[in-house]
């Protein structure tokens, strides 16, 4: 038997020789269907139907995209979140869904405390004024001197206040779930509530999975609790912040600036204001990049398909 596999996710098609070796058998028909960022649903329902299995990025798996697919025997999400996949609607019609939990812990982590180096330390500023022809000398700050919220204490949020404390910023955080004691006074972190986070944190950095209770949790009303001098940073999931209205507070100097990876609307819509503000940092959805994750995530999301067809 020959098993038909689609293979979506932009990061295998960037290394697509090395997971070709991962995928060469004679019993799998390889199929790489074409995606610059994800596919919409009217992009998979030309292609999904007769699929045995699919290797997906941020593709918008849809209840009427299962449906189409007569054969699918499993979804391999390649990375971590699901939120583009109705993940209750295949397990409903008996597909698993599988993903590589925390892929990119540390990459990410990383990524947001270069952010908040860069607002502190003024790296791309000055650069920029000594290449203009200027010899200015803005005001730069210690990391020590700032108060960082997380919210979001899993994995990442964890991994970021842990890169923190040799810095000596102080941390507080906020969850939905309830943490341990013994873990948030570890790393040094005070728990809060999201109020009082927004209230005293002078850089608030996301790192919560996207679902009903975070879409939009930095909207128009939690931006204006923060301080002018704020910086918010997202390496997770774009809709988290209501991008209108961090638009109009950062035009309107509520907040002082923002180091986006992620945006509402991927790839970032050429004629969005973000792209021609000075207080704003901007990555193409970038910070997982790591030779060493991708290829672990390679090699376990292929793994992951050839369970889901009794391969493995």
């Amino acid at each position: 038997m020959t098993f038909r596999v689609l293979i979506t996710a932009p990061y295998m098609m960037r290394e697509r020789e090395f997971v070709a070796q991962l995928l060469d058998r004679p019993d799998l028909k390889v199929e790489w269907v074409p995606v610059r960022e994800r596919l919409e649903e009217n992009d998979l329902l030309a292609v999904i139907e007769g699929a045995d299995g699919i290797i997906c990025g941020d593709d918008r798996i849809t209840p009427k995209v299962i449906d189409q697919a007569d054969r699918l025997k499993v979804i391999v999400k390649w990375g971590t979140g699901i939120d583009s996949i109705d993940s209750e609607y295949a397990k409903s019609r008996g597909i698993p869904v599988r993903r590589t939990p925390e892929a990119f812990t540390l990459p990410v982590a990383d990524t947001a405390l270069g952010y908040m180096l860069n607002f502190c330390r003024g790296i791309v500023r000055n650069d920029l004024i000594l290449k203009s022809g200027g010899w200015d000398k803005p005001q730069g700050y210690s990391l020590s001197e700032k108060t960082v919220g997380i919210i979001g204490f899993g994995a990442i949020g964890n991994a970021v206040a842990a890169r923190l404390r040799p810095f000596g910023a102080r941390v507080l955080a906020t969850d939905i779930i309830e943490i341990p004691a013994s873990q948030s006074s570890a790393l040094n972190v005070e728990m809060c509530t999201l109020e009082a986070l927004l209230q005293e944190s002078d850089i608030v950095t996301l790192h919560c999975d996207l679902n009903p209770t975070s879409h939009r949790i930095l909207n128009a009303e939690r931006l204006a609790q923060c301080r002018r001098e704020t910086i918010v940073i997202n390496t997770a999931r774009g809709p988290l912040i209501d991008e209108v209205a961090l638009v109009s507070a950062l035009e309107a100097g509520t907040i002082a600036g923002a180091g986006l990876d992620v945006f509402e609307h991927e790839p970032l819509p050429l004629d969005s204001p973000l792209r021609s503000m000075p207080q704003a940092f901007l990555a193409a959805h970038n910070s997982n990049s790591s030779p060493e994750c991708w290829q672990r995530v390679h090699r376990n999301s292929v793994a992951m398909l050839f369970e889901g067809l009794g391969l493995a």
